[in-house]
């Protein structure tokens, strides 16, 4: 183990270090440091991230301002600024025996060129430089722990320290410039991570479960698409074999978009899979107040307007949005990168007109523009 020895306004703060280059709990007046409280403050560590975490602390938050997020499953330090995330960084994060804590922090301090010492031998002292396992930034955000640079680059993307999250060493030389004292810090585990891309199509990823304390079933991940509206689009089959490999690897479901129909936003979204946008077939014919009849076994659906091709999505039937005029006698489509926008169709009224050389009445369907007082004969 090694000491970090630091200086302020007449206060020596020390904490302990393993091989690696873990940072622990500082003690004023280091000098008469008791390892046994540093062993006991370590074992705490290790049962707050044995602690099941109720979902919303599972999901990460983010402020308007500056804030870092570190998932310890996938070994990624993130960094949003004004409320965007900026930055992914690759880290190294405690072992099994050392976990590091999961919890809401903040920055509470930053050092350039830190300095430790050998606890076994306090003559030892290990300055900034090439030998220093620190590195030469120390980001602390939680009295014993805190994010610091790496003389061992070959450790980061491992779970290698005793709790403290190592960086290599241009990347946290980048954070520190970016972070401040009382800039919040939210370490989490989280296994699956759902987000979209930039283009708006749903990703996950299903990391290993190095702390063997977050098991992962189908039921959690489509549940979690569902919060997407894209839970019908991947299969539970694929799923389960995703859950299997756990190779944190990216697998992209598709790209939801809000549906609007005559002003009114629906709670199912329209998709788009492998280039073709999906509408729900039931949700659009109860915002319409329109009855419709289905074929399964023709694979055919049809309302009084007109028929369609039916796609069966996990039980959820969806069509082609090029179709929907037809069926549902409406007009619209894509508005924007995140919404199709839909209005009903003009009524029509059927209306006398004469075949001016027999004279013979005929009726036509005529569109009735709500604009105009009457129609012409």
């Amino acid at each position: 183990m090694l000491f970090r020895v630091k200086t302020l306004a007449g206060i020596v703060c020390v904490a302990t270090i393993f091989t690696f280059g873990t940072a622990w709990a500082a003690e004023p007046g280091g000098i008469d440091v008791n390892i046994a409280d540093v062993t006991r403050e370590q074992a705490a560590a290790v049962a707050s991230a044995q602690v099941e975490l109720p979902k919303e602390e599972l999901i990460p938050k983010v402020n308007d301002g500056t804030k870092i997020m570190i998932n310890l499953a996938n070994r990624g330090l993130y960094l949003y600024e004004k409320g965007v995330k900026t930055k992914l960084y690759p880290i190294a994060c405690g072992r099994y025996t050392n976990r590091s804590p999961v919890g809401y922090y903040k920055v509470n301090e930053k050092e350039v060129n830190p300095t430790w010492v050998d606890p076994a031998d306090r003559s030892n002292v290990v300055t900034s430089g090439p030998s220093n396992p620190l590195g030469y930034r120390w980001i602390g955000f939680n009295g014993y722990y805190g994010i610091h640079g790496t003389n061992n680059p070959s450790s980061i993307g491992t779970y290698a320290s005793k709790g403290c999250i190592r960086m290599l060493e241009e990347d946290v030389e980048d954070l520190y410039e970016r972070v401040e004292v009382g800039t919040p810090v939210e370490v989490y585990y989280n296994r699956c991570v759902m987000e979209k891309s930039n283009d708006g199509t749903v990703v996950y990823y299903i990391y290993p479960d190095a702390y063997d304390c977050q098991p992962l079933s189908v039921e959690q991940i489509n549940e979690w698409l569902h919060g997407y509206g894209v839970e019908c689009f991947e299969s539970d089959d694929a799923i389960r074999e995703k859950i299997a490999a756990e190779d944190g690897q990216p697998t992209f479901v598709a790209k939801p978009f809000n549906i609007t129909v005559n002003g009114k936003t629906l709670e199912w979204k329209a998709v788009q899979k492998d280039g073709i946008y999906y509408l729900p077939v039931y949700q659009m014919a109860e915002a319409l107040n329109m009855a419709v009849y289905t074929d399964k076994d023709a694979g055919m659906v049809r309302t009084v307007h007109g028929s369609a091709t039916v796609n069966d999505f996990k039980n959820v039937l969806y069509i082609n949005a090029d179709e929907a005029e037809a069926i549902f006698d409406i007009n619209g489509g894509k508005y924007s990168n995140n919404s199709m926008v839909y209005t009903t169709n003009p009524p029509k009224k059927t209306v006398e007109v004469k075949n001016i050389e027999s004279g013979t009445k005929v009726y036509e369907n005529a569109v009735f523009n709500r604009n105009t007082e009457s129609v012409k004969k």
